[in-house]
């Protein structure tokens, strides 16, 4: 099934015809976008029509926590995965679709594989070597026992064929309490180590680990200890720098207001050894991971009301070796002083803080938003172009005085500094409801002048991933 994006909301630049074009011209001659200056500012972008990638209401599924990667074979296929929940049958899939035209339209694919029936898949993320093979990392529970009984695997399916199927998976950690997988694949044409693959995950009351892949999937690592474990240590996400360096970032926090750091780790020998962790910013005001607004009339008298956010943090390396981090917290919020890891919150803030060395110095955070109400932007993913552009996407309540509902909204940087006028992506705001959560993350891949998000929506009955593609200026 191929879903061509269709929206009854205004379209926010030229038709979709001149669009698909464009993007068409700009994926196709890698030659002429490898041309292109460094980035020196900000760059206008231009949205097409945004659309749900799996048009799947029947199933009576909600879709949630999208990821998505850009074949650099082929910068005009993409795969997207994201799970799917509550199924009548007790058992949640992880599913994935595919596009041919640089997210114009979207096929639908199939489920990665579990164990057995019925099990539960979450926390989705996909990567793409640099030959063209996706990679799929998911969570795969066994029915009724759950993560913290330890009989939680963390898995990768492989797709050889641009993401039209994954049939085959390997085991990268096994019956353990494992929680919120993340993997990369190092693509650097300078590494030493290109090809490898690398999956980071959270073992419940172990801390943050990683396990390496040089074969292509076949085999893993005994998985390396980052981290030991005495607070709260979640959002592994690890990315991988022009020298090979991998670097492995994640929230550390207690549940309280002022407790959430932004760590790192980094290793410089293809994930063998680990550097002792180190802050991108510590001491910042968030409890790590809260609730925000939703239309419960209880919100903000008790723990557990409004829907669950995080603070855990999204990362990406430029060709230059700048690193750029994001994360929520609360520099102008408040939070209810109670003790709960799902203290209600409000007005969060998206922020951003800049490395040009390594990691051995950070810049203060800075708000990526222009809003300036009282309002909650949360779930940012960013990702880099060739020049060193920043790109960033993220979910965002502006629009709404109730602070309730929200729209994804996009801006850019070339430096962490001058941002672009923020840009509504989303053409119907999503209505939050009661809903208590909306996933933990989206996604966004870019690849020439091109941009490709993808983030959780509640506009339909369902929550649905949706996306859409924004042309950049020259």
């Amino acid at each position: 099934m191929k879903n061509a994006f269709r929206t009854g909301g205004p379209q926010r630049g030229p038709s979709s015809l001149l669009l698909s074009l464009a993007l068409v011209a700009s994926l196709t001659h890698p030659a002429a976008a490898q041309s292109l200056a460094p980035a020196k500012g900000p760059r206008n972008i231009t949205f097409g029509p945004d659309g749900v990638v799996i048009a799947d209401q029947s199933s009576k599924l909600g879709q949630e926590e999208p990821g998505i990667a850009v074949n650099p074979a082929d910068p005009l296929n993409l795969v997207a995965g994201f799970f799917e929940w509550p199924s009548p049958f007790k058992s949640v899939p992880c599913r994935f679709a595919f596009t041919t035209d640089g997210g114009v339209t979207w096929s639908a694919g199939g489920s990665v594989p579990l164990q057995t029936d019925g099990d539960f898949c979450a926390d989705p993320s996909i990567a793409a070597d640099a030959t063209g093979n996706f990679y799929y990392a998911y969570i795969d529970d066994s029915p009724g026992k759950g993560r913290t009984a330890g009989n939680t695997n963390i898995q990768v399916a492989k797709s050889t064929d641009g993401g039209r199927t994954f049939p085959t998976f390997s085991i990268v950690d096994q019956g353990v309490s494992n929680d919120k997988t993340y993997l990369t694949v190092d693509t650097q044409p300078r590494s030493r180590f290109n090809g490898t693959v690398y999956v980071a995950y959270t073992s419940l009351g172990a801390g943050v680990r990683v396990a390496v892949s040089r074969d292509g999937a076949l085999t893993w690592s005994a998985p390396v200890a980052v981290t030991s474990s005495t607070t709260s240590q979640l959002g592994a996400l690890p990315v991988v720098a022009p020298d090979g360096t991998v670097y492995v970032f994640y929230a550390e926090s207690n549940d309280t207001m002022g407790s959430l750091g932004i760590m790192f780790a980094k290793s410089a020998d293809g994930g063998l050894t680990w550097s002792p962790p180190a802050a991108v910013a510590s001491h910042l005001p968030s409890p790590g991971f809260f609730n925000l607004r939703n239309a419960d009339p209880k919100f903000g008298s008790a723990a557990v009301t409004g829907f669950s956010s995080n603070s855990m943090p999204a990362a990406s390396i430029t060709p230059d070796g700048t690193i750029y981090v994001a994360w929520v917290d609360f520099p102008q919020g408040s939070c209810l002083d109670v003790l709960s890891n799902h203290v209600p919150c409000t007005n969060s803030d998206v922020r951003l803080s800049v490395s040009r060395d390594g990691g051995n110095s950070w810049t203060a955070p800075v708000k990526v938003s222009d809003e300036t109400n009282s309002t909650d932007q949360f779930s940012p993913w960013i990702a880099t172009h060739h020049d060193g552009l920043l790109s960033i996407i993220w979910l965002d309540k502006r629009l709404d005085p109730n602070n309730q509902n929200y729209d994804a909204f996009y801006t850019n940087t070339a430096d962490g500094v001058t941002f672009l006028a923020n840009v509504r992506v989303s053409t119907v705001t999503s209505i939050i409801g009661r809903t208590t959560f909306i996933g933990d993350y989206n996604g966004l891949a870019v690849t020439g002048g091109s941009v490709i998000p993808v983030w959780n929506d509640k506009r339909l009955q369902l929550p649905a991933v949706f996306s859409a593609v924004g042309t950049l200026a020259p």
